[in-house]
């Protein structure tokens, strides 16, 4: 088991909520309810994670939550934790 937690700011936007990572940029997704953005999140960070793990990149630092939410206040900050080895 190799679990991994990264944050993620969920927006909504357009009638769906926007997901984006902001250690991993590249890993950005989208659901039409909160539900179904936090699990794209959770495959979206599987999937960029094992990709830089598959490539010999080294997976970036994840950013403090608490930090985040203090310097960010009023939005949606969640973790997203991910066990790799389910994806």
């Amino acid at each position: 088991m190799e679990i991994v937690s990264y944050p993620a700011f969920f927006t909504p936007k357009n009638g769906e909520i926007k997901v984006d990572f902001p250690d991993l940029p590249e890993a950005f997704t989208q659901g039409k309810t909160m539900t179904e953005a936090q699990e794209y999140a959770k495959l979206g960070l599987a999937i960029t994670i094992n990709d830089k793990l598959g490539h010999f990149e080294p997976a970036p630092t994840p950013s403090d939550l608490k930090k985040l939410q203090k310097e960010n206040p009023g939005k949606n900050i969640q973790l997203v934790v991910v066990d790799l080895d389910k994806y």
